[in-house]
Formats: C-alpha cells, structure tokens, sequence
C-alpha cells in the first residue's frame, strides 16, 4: 500500500510541475539601454568638446530580446541649432574618443527616421545574430555591435547642417 501512495504522490508532483510550468521557460529579461544626448557630450578631433554650442537633446532607448537577438530603438531629438543631416551608432570608442559609424539610421532598412529639421525622431530593429557585416547594415558584426554596447564603447549622434562632425551625443548604457 505504501508503495502504490508513494508512486501516486510522484506522480501527482510530475504533473503538478507540467501543468505549472517553470518561470525559467519564459526565457531571459529583456535588456534595456539609454544614451541622453547633449552637446556636451559631442567629442571634435582633437577630443575637445570645446566650440559645440547647442541646447539641443535627445533620448535613444534600445531594447534588446536576449532570446531572439533582436535590438529594436526609438530616439527621439531636438533644440538644434540647425537642421539636422545625419544620425548613427559609433563603436569602439569610449566617451571621450570618436569611432566610425556602424549603424546609419538613414541608410538601414530596419529604420525610419525623420531628419532634415531642428527636432526628429528614429526608430527601428535589427537582429543582431543573423545581420551581415555589410553596408548599409552593419559595418561590424551583431555580435561586436553588441560587444561594444555593454563595454560602454558605442554612442549615437545627430550632425546638423552647422556641426557636420556631430552636435548631440550620448554613449549608450545598460540600465
């Protein structure tokens, strides 16, 4: 009889977890990170920020699903001095050095943007595990894309028609 209420009571335990399920099968958190974008933060040449003088800002969020790979952003800008002309990811530089573009939102399929006046807004998506390592996608891999994201190595900026090497920067942090 003990055994008969021993394997019932396994039996119910295995079913009891089946049915239920486990918090671990939803897959990890989403990752959130932010970049606030002001012209302090703009880096020249010569690694001064000395000669941007702007009131403009902005806000990137990026949201990575660890699961599928996919960083999708929204950014939204404005307070320029002039009309703006461009708008990308750099990486590979900490805060005070300046790196290539790897991510032109004007040029990406996955993104829309709305450049050409004092304010705007950008928004898109990439799959960071299956996007080449070509332009106008990616100039580096997802991977290292993603890489230099978490080191605190990459940063978004907005050039306008008056500061053609950038007006507003912000290095992009994990939350």
């Amino acid at each position: 009889m003990q055994k008969r209420a021993w394997t019932l009571a396994t039996a119910l335990c295995v079913g009891m977890t089946v049915a239920c399920g486990s918090d671990k099968s939803t897959g990890p958190a989403n990752i959130t990170y932010v970049a606030n974008l002001a012209a302090s933060n703009e880096v020249l040449a010569n690694g001064s920020s000395a000669g941007v003088v702007s009131t403009g800002t902005g806000t990137w969020t990026g949201v990575l699903n660890p699961t599928t790979n996919v960083l999708t952003w929204t950014m939204t800008f404005s307070g320029l001095t002039t009309n703006s002309t461009l708008s990308h990811i750099h990486a590979q530089a900490p805060t005070t050095t300046t790196a290539s573009v790897v991510l032109n939102f004007a040029t990406f399929a996955g993104s829309t943007i709305t450049l050409g006046g004092t304010s705007g807004t950008a928004s898109g998506s990439i799959n960071l595990a299956t996007q080449a390592a070509t332009p106008p996608s990616l100039t580096i891999s997802g991977d290292s894309l993603l890489k230099a994201i978490n080191a605190g190595q990459a940063y978004v900026n907005v050039h306008t028609s008056q500061y053609g090497a950038g007006e507003i920067r912000g290095q992009i942090v994990k939350q």
